[in-house]
Order: C-alpha cells, then sequence, then structure tokens
C-alpha cells in the first residue's frame, strides 16, 4: 500500500506523462495533416483555371481540316461581332 507516501511519489506522475505524450503526438499528427493540406490547396491556386479562346480552336480546327475555308471564314466573323 502506498497510502504513507506522499501524492507525487504514486503513479499520478505516470498517468500526467502518458496524458502529455499523447496530447503531443495529437498535435504533431494535426500539423501534419494540416501541412499537406495546405500543400495541396496552394498547388492548385498556382494555376488558375483559363478558359479556352473560341478563336484558337477555330484554328485549330481548321488547321486540322476539320472544317473548311468558308466555314472558318463564318464563323470568324461571327465569332469577331
Amino acid at each position: 500500500m502506498m497510502w504513507g507516501l506522499p501524492w507525487w511519489h504514486g503513479n499520478w506522475w505516470m498517468g500526467f506523462w502518458m496524458l502529455a505524450w499523447w496530447v503531443c503526438l495529437l498535435g504533431v499528427l494535426a500539423l501534419a495533416v494540416y501541412g499537406l493540406v495546405s500543400l495541396f490547396n496552394r498547388r492548385g491556386a498556382r494555376q488558375p483555371m483559363q478558359r479556352p479562346d473560341p478563336l484558337a480552336i477555330l484554328k485549330e480546327r481548321y488547321a486540322r481540316g476539320e472544317i473548311t475555308t468558308d466555314e472558318y471564314h463564318r464563323v470568324r466573323d461571327e465569332l469577331k461581332e
């Protein structure tokens, strides 16, 4: 029995240090997750989404031979309006 010993000689300190260890471990894990999430969010924010230029798409289609010269000129004039 440990009734005669002061409170600091008991198992109280072991419980305190176990609790402190788990709190530190969970803190480190939370910081790691936060760092990874912010890293991936910054990577996606660097390259803003760009809309394709309709005239550039038209030129590509004409260059590949998908549309005729008449269609190219007609659509180009419509896009410029």
